[in-house]
């Protein structure tokens, strides 16, 4: 469910050997030499089908644009667009227009039975304003459905326009890009939609204050690790952050800026970094910390202050501090998280016995522990070995826990400095949900 749009189109080829891949990696290279914003990030891929396709991130809270070609000469553009709001997607329909002038794409119009077209009619029509009254009319249709009891009652809706792969069980309500939003909230969007404007990062039209703002609100809730960075990726994360506040600060002074957490950004910068820098001329850092001082209180934006509930292979989940870096290795297969001098790894497999899932307790029975202090744990269809003791050569205790279910298996170690910590290494271990 929501607004976006499916377009499909001819493109010319000039070579007539020329591959779907050569024409996406010109299409790539074109769209990242725009050194305007947004920044455009783009990874080729293969689409849902199978044919060649190039994956587009515009925006950190919008899902990634997918251009698929399923043959030289046809192109597919598709996107979802309510997750930010008109302005993104006047944004993308625009440089879509640009993009088929620069490479003799021809659009084909839209098909209704084929469900192609533009929900919005934007891309063909150019109305911004019939783009505003489709978010909102998405916006209020949604708001009915979170508010009927019914609904509530069975569905148990935790989250809304939020990415796959994470959730936040200590925050209340239900969850949005920019923050949690209460019931209340979403009766009075249901009776007049054109309160739930602030529901979307960007719906002012344009490069302005408000999209620098939404921008990084959207990181301030979701990706931020609320201490200072430990790896350089955390560290451009939260430098990009602080500009994106001193640029929406700078284009208009009277713009809400979240002061508080402005001013944490400042002290993580400063201790990683040793500077800050300022891009605008001026040093704001003295009405950072002035305007924080003075800010109301009430909970700080961070969905990451507490713990983070993370999808993983195989069915599996696991809830850690949300403050953990995190990091996928083996193409995929193996997740780790760390920080402080603890440490998590897990990876999963698929167990079979012939045709059949082997049983959860037959996989278990089969392991062979190391030498140390053993736990066992049951949580519904999870069954748990675990075996603590002491790396030899290394100076910290790990925790090395396997887990069950009937066809499935993962293995959670868990690494920490002192023996004192193994209540804390036990805890993550019975967090696994399958």
């Amino acid at each position: 469910m929501g607004v976006g749009f499916h377009l499909t189109a001819t493109y010319a080829i000039d070579d007539p050997g020329q591959s779907a891949e050569d024409w996406l990696e010109r299409v790539a290279a074109w769209l990242e030499a725009d050194e305007a914003e947004p920044l455009v990030l783009c990874r080729p891929a293969r689409c849902e089908h199978g044919e060649t396709a190039l994956f587009v991130q515009v925006h950190p809270c919008a899902e990634e644009v997918e251009l698929c070609v399923p043959e030289p000469g046809r192109f597919i553009a598709s996107a979802k667009t309510s997750t930010v709001g008109p302005a993104y997607h006047m944004y993308l329909c625009d440089r879509l227009h640009e993009l088929g002038r620069h490479f003799g794409v021809a659009w084909d119009d839209p098909d209704q039975a084929e469900g192609t077209g533009d929900e919005t009619g934007y891309f063909f029509g150019g109305e911004a304003n019939a783009v505003r009254q489709e978010m909102l009319r998405w916006l209020g249709a949604l708001a009915h459905i979170i508010t009927d009891e019914q609904f509530a009652e069975e569905s148990h809706v935790r989250m809304v326009s939020m990415p796959l792969g994470y959730s936040y069980p200590e925050h209340q309500g239900i969850l949005t890009p920019l923050g949690p939003r209460n019931r209340d909230w979403f009766r009075l969007v249901a009776d007049e939609p054109a309160r739930g404007v602030d529901f979307f990062p960007w719906w002012n039209a344009g490069v302005g204050s408000s999209f620098y703002l939404g921008r990084a609100l959207c990181r301030l809730w979701q990706e931020v690790r609320w201490r200072p960075p430990v790896t350089d990726e955390e560290g451009e994360l939260l430098m990009d952050v602080h500009l994106d506040l001193e640029r929406a600060h700078s284009l208009d002074p009277a713009a809400p800026i979240p002061w508080r957490e402005w001013s944490e950004l400042i002290d993580y910068l400063g201790e990683y970094f040793g500077y800050v820098e300022f891009h605008n001329g001026a040093d704001l850092e003295g009405e950072i910390r002035s305007r924080s001082q003075r800010a109301l209180g009430g909970p700080r934006i961070g969905y990451r202050r507490g713990p983070v509930q993370v999808s993983l292979t195989g069915g599996w989940s696991i809830t850690v501090p949300g403050d953990l870096a995190e990091a996928w290795e083996s193409e995929g297969q193996a997740w780790s998280a760390w920080h402080g001098g603890r440490a998590v790894r897990f990876t999963s497999w698929t167990v079979r016995d012939g045709d059949d899932p082997e049983p959860a307790c037959d996989i278990l029975r089969d392991l062979e522990l190391p030498e140390g202090e053993t736990f066992e744990h049951e949580s519904g269809p999870v069954r748990g070995r675990a075996c603590f003791c002491r790396q030899d050569d290394e100076d910290r205790w790990a925790l090395k826990a396997y887990s069950a279910v009937d066809g499935g298996f993962a293995e959670c170690d868990v690494f920490v400095k002192d023996r004192d910590d193994l209540p804390w290494a036990l805890e993550v271990w019975q967090t696994l949900r399958h």
